[in-house]
C-alpha cells in the first residue's frame, strides 16, 4: 500500500520483511519510478539495489558487480526489453530477469518469457506489494536450478566411470533372485540381462562354474577372490576371476540386503601362465641333456679354456677363436659387474650358483642368458677354474614381461571396478528418493488450485525431479561400453564442442580461454562424446585451478607430434600441481587432491578413456609454473581395440 504522499507505507512493508538480502539491478529510464521501487524494496528488507537508466548502463553494472536479479523495464532509451534480455544472457546467463512494464501486451509477455525472463509484471494497481515476494521466488528458483546443474555435473563424472568399467557385475537379493546383470556381464557370459533378472542365483549362476561359487559368510567384510572355469554358451571354456562381497543397507542397522559378484575374463592370463609352465618344463628337460646346453670352462679372470659345439653355434664364432677370447667380452657391458660379483662369492662353502644376465651376440640382438656355474678347486683347495652350463631364456623373459603387463592392466581394471560399484550405488540412492519427490509433487498439484501462488513452485519441483530422473537413467545407460561404436572423429570438432559447453563458466571467472587448433590433423578412431567429456573435464579442472587468481589464462592447443599422432595440450597458469603429485595425479583419490583441481576422480576417468582409445596422457609443470596436461592419440589407422 502507498501513503498519501505516494511513497511506500513503511508499516505495511515491514510486515513483509524478508530474511534474505538480495542485490537487485533496477533498469528503468523513469527516475521517479526507479526511486519509488528502490525505496519500497529497502523498506521490504532488500536494501542492496542499483539503478541503470539504459541498456548500456545496465551492461556496465553487470560487468562491474554480481547481482541476484534484474528488474527490467520494457521501454528504454537505447532499445527495448527484448534486446536488453538478449544482452543480459550474453553478459551473465545465470542472473534471473523480471520484465516490468506499464503496457499490458500478451504478445510482448510471451516474447519476454521466450527470451529468458522468469516473470512478466505490469505496473498497475498494487504491483509493488507483490514485488518483494516475486523477487524472492525468482531468486530461490534460480538458486535451486544452479544447485541442480552443479549436481548434474557431479553425477556426470559418475556416469563416465560406469561408462568405462568393463567388469561384469551380478547382484542378487536375500531371496536368492538376481536383481542386476550389467552389460559387461552380458558380454562376458553370453546371456542377456532380460534372461537372468529375477532368476534363482543358484541355478542360473552359482552352479554354472567349475568349481561352483560358495556364498560368503555374512560377517565377512573383505570379500572373496576366486578363479573359476565357465562353459560359455558359444562352446568355449573361459577363465573368470572375481571378487564376491556382501551388500548391507546404509542405515545404522547395516542389515544384510544381498550379494554382489564383480568378475572379469582372465583366459589370456591363464593361457600365458600355462605356456610359461610348459616352457620351464622344456628348459628343465634340456638341462638333463648337455647336448643342447651351452657349456664352457674359464679361468677366474675370464679366459675361456673350453667351449662345446652348441656354444660355438650359438655365438656364431669358431672354437679356436673363442678360446682366445675372454668370457666377459660376450656379456653385455651393463651386466659385467653383476657377473663378476656373482663369481667373487664362490669358495669352499659356496661351490655352485645360478645367474641370469644379458649377452650381446656379435651379429644379433641382446639376449637373456641363464647360467649355472660350478667352482673347480685343485688338490690344495685353490680355485683355478669355473665350469658353466647355460641356456637362452629370452623367450621366457619376454613372456614374463607380457604377464607383468597383463597383471598391471588387471590391477587397474580392479580399481575401476571398485569405482563402478560406488557409481552404481550412487545411481540407486538417487533414484529412490526422486520417485518420492515426483509423486509428492503430483499430489500437491492435484490439490493446489490453478491460481494458487504455490502451484508454480510445485510444478518446478516436479519438472526438476523428472530432469534429474533422466540423468539417473543416463547414469545407468553409460555403463554400457562404447568400444563397438568407435568411428573416425575430428579432434578439433570435439574441442570446439567442449569449449561451447564450458566457455561461459570460464568467462565468468574472468579467465581467458585461448584456443589454437591446427587445421591439418588426421582423424582418430574414438567416441565423439567421450572425447568431448575429456576436454570438458580438463578445461573445468583448469578453471578450478585459476579461479580467484589475477591475470589467468587457459590455452587448449592441437597439433601433430613427431610420430604423426594427434596431440592436445591444456595449459593453465593457475595453482601449479606439486612435483611430488605429478606421478600419482591420475590415480583415483576419494578425499580430493590438494592441488585444487576437481574432486580427485576426473583425471582418473580421463586416463581410462584415453587408454581405451590407445592413447597417452601425462601431466607436466613448466619452469614458468604452468601446468600442462598432454593427450596423444594415434591416427585412425593405428587404433587397436584389444
Amino acid at each position: 500500500m502507498l501513503a498519501k504522499d505516494g511513497r511506500p507505507n513503511e508499516s505495511f512493508a515491514h510486515n513483509r520483511l524478508m530474511t534474505e538480502t538480495y542485490r537487485v539491478l533496477i533498469v528503468d529510464d523513469d527516475p521517479v519510478q526507479t526511486s519509488l521501487v528502490k525505496d519500497f524494496l529497502r523498506i521490504a528488507g532488500i536494501p542492496e539495489s542499483q539503478i541503470a537508466h539504459s541498456i548500456r548502463e545496465m551492461l556496465d553494472n553487470l560487468k562491474a558487480e554480481q547481482f541476484d536479479i534484474v528488474l527490467l523495464d520494457y521501454r528504454l532509451p537505447d532499445g527495448n526489453g527484448l534486446q536488453a534480455l538478449d544482452a543480459i544472457k550474453k553478459a551473465d546467463p545465470e542472473v534471473p530477469v523480471i520484465m516490468v512494464t506499464g503496457q499490458g501486451d500478451e504478445r510482448v509477455a510471451v516474447q519476454a518469457l521466450q527470451h529468458g525472463a522468469v516473470e512478466y509484471l505490469l505496473k498497475a494497481g498494487d504491483y509493488l506489494i507483490t514485488l518483494p515476494s516475486l523477487i524472492r521466488k525468482a531468486v530461490e528458483s534460480n538458486q535451486l536450478q544452479q544447485s541442480i546443474e552443479r549436481s548434474l555435473e557431479k553425477n556426470r563424472y559418475q556416469a563416465l566411470l560406469l561408462n568405462n568399467v568393463r567388469d561384469a557385475m551380478v547382484v542378487w537379493d536375500m531371496d536368492g533372485l538376481i536383481t542386476y546383470w550389467n552389460p559387461a556381464a552380458e558380454g562376458l557370459y553370453g546371456i542377456e540381462a532380460i534372461d537372468r533378472i529375477g532368476q534363482p542365483i543358484t541355478e542360473v549362476y552359482l552352479n554354472t562354474f567349475d568349481p561352483p561359487i560358495q556364498l560368503l559368510d555374512p560377517e565377512q567384510t573383505t570379500g572373496q577372490y576366486i578363479e573359476r572355469r565357465y562353459q560359455h554358451p558359444f562352446g568355449r571354456d573361459i577363465w573368470v576371476s572375481s571378487r564376491m562381497a556382501v551388500l548391507r543397507d546404509t542405515d545404522p542397522s547395516g542389515r544384510l540386503i544381498g550379494y554382489m559378484d564383480v568378475s572379469h575374463d582372465i583366459t589370456q592370463s591363464k593361457q600365458a601362465e600355462q605356456a610359461l609352465r610348459e616352457s620351464e618344463a622344456r628348459y628343465r628337460a634340456i638341462v638333463e641333456d648337455y647336448q643342447t646346453e651351452l657349456i664352457c670352462r674359464f679361468t677366474p679372470d675370464g679366459n675361456l679354456t673350453f667351449v662345446n659345439e652348441v656354444f660355438c653355434s650359438y655365438f656364431g664364432i669358431r672354437r679356436d677363436t673363442l678360446l682366445r677370447m675372454n668370457l666377459f667380452s660376450l656379456i653385455l657391458e651393463a651386466d659385467q659387474n653383476k657377473v663378476k660379483e656373482h663369481l667373487a662369492l664362490f669358495g669352499p662353502d659356496h661351490t655352485a650358483a645360478m645367474l641370469e644376465h644379458q649377452i650381446q651376440l656379435p651379429k644379433g640382438p641382446v639376449r637373456w642368458f641363464q647360467r649355472t656355474d660350478r667352482a673347480i678347486f685343485d688338490d690344495m683347495g685353490r680355485l683355478f677354474e669355473f665350469q658353466s652350463v647355460g641356456r637362452d631364456i629370452t623367450a621366457r623373459k619376454e613372456m614374463e614381461q607380457q604377464i607383468k603387463v597383463a597383471q598391471t592392466h588387471l590391477a587397474q581394471a580392479a580399481r575401476m571396478a571398485t569405482l563402478g560399484e560406488l557409481a552404481s550405488g550412487v545411481a540407486h540412492q538417487i533414484n529412490n528418493p526422486l520417485t518420492t519427490i515426483i509423486a509428492d509433487a503430483k499430489l500437491l498439484l492435484r490439490d493446489i488450485p490453478e491460481d494458487h501462488p504455490g502451484r508454480e513452485s510445485a510444478e518446478a519441483i516436479e519438472q526438476a525431479g523428472w530432469r534429474l530422473l533422466e540423468v539417473v537413467k543416463r547414469l545407468v545407460d553409460f555403463s554400457r561400453p562404447a568400444a563397438d561404436t568407435l568411428q573416425p572423429v575430428s579432434v578439433n570438432d570435439t574441442i570446439k564442442n567442449a569449449m561451447v559447453l564450458v566457455s561461459a563458466q570460464i568467462d565468468k571467472q574472468n579467465v581467458r580461454l585461448e584456443p589454437s587448433l591446427s587445421a591439418e590433423l588426421p582423424s582418430v578412431r574414438g567416441d565423439e562424446r567421450q572425447l568431448e567429456d575429456v576436454w570438458v573435464n580438463l578445461l573445468i579442472l583448469a578453471r578450478d585451478a585459476t579461479a580467484g587468481r589475477p591475470d589467468c589464462s587457459i590455452q587448449i592447443l592441437s597439433k601433430s607430434d613427431p610420430r604423426g599422432w594427434v596431440q592436445v595440450e591444456v595449459i593453465d597458469n593457475g595453482t601449479p600441481i606439486p612435483v611430488y603429485q605429478l606421478e600419482s595425479i591420475f590415480e583415483p583419490n576419494f578425499v580430493g587432491p590438494s592441488s585444487g583441481r576437481g574432486t580427485g576422480l576426473e583425471l582418473s576417468i580421463c586416463r581410462e578413456i584415453i587408454r581405451q582409445l590407445g592413447g597417452e596422457i601425462i601431466a607436466e609443470s613448466t619452469p614458468m609454473n604452468e601446468t600442462v596436461i598432454r593427450v596423444s592419440l594415434p591416427p585412425d589407422q593405428e587404433i587397436s581395440l584389444d
